[in-house]
């Protein structure tokens, strides 16, 4: 048998205020959507990765005809092809 008084809970009285749950922390306008993070941070990476392309591949020509400046290039028949194969490309390829 429980000994003393059983506590009562206690009831706000009706002209307290009840608190108001929080919004969203950032809203959304419809004529203005918010990009995901993600993608920019995808689009960014691929642009860098296209400009780091291009510098290394701009100073490794710098660089082969500092080296060959003035030299025969002695190539075997094979990278002559090659080589030929791969002027054709990139001048079709800046063209279109």
């Amino acid at each position: 048998m429980p000994q003393g008084k059983l506590k009562v809970k206690s009831k706000l009285p009706a002209a307290v205020k009840s608190k108001k749950g929080k919004g969203k922390a950032m809203t959304q306008r419809a004529n203005h959507p918010i990009k995901p993070k993600k993608q920019m941070l995808q689009e960014t990476q691929k642009m860098k990765r296209v400009v780091t392309k291009n510098v290394n591949k701009a100073v490794e020509d710098e660089m082969r005809s500092r080296a060959y400046d003035g030299q025969k290039k002695k190539l075997s028949k094979a990278q002559e092809a090659v080589a030929a194969y791969h002027n054709e490309q990139e001048s079709g390829t800046s063209n279109t």
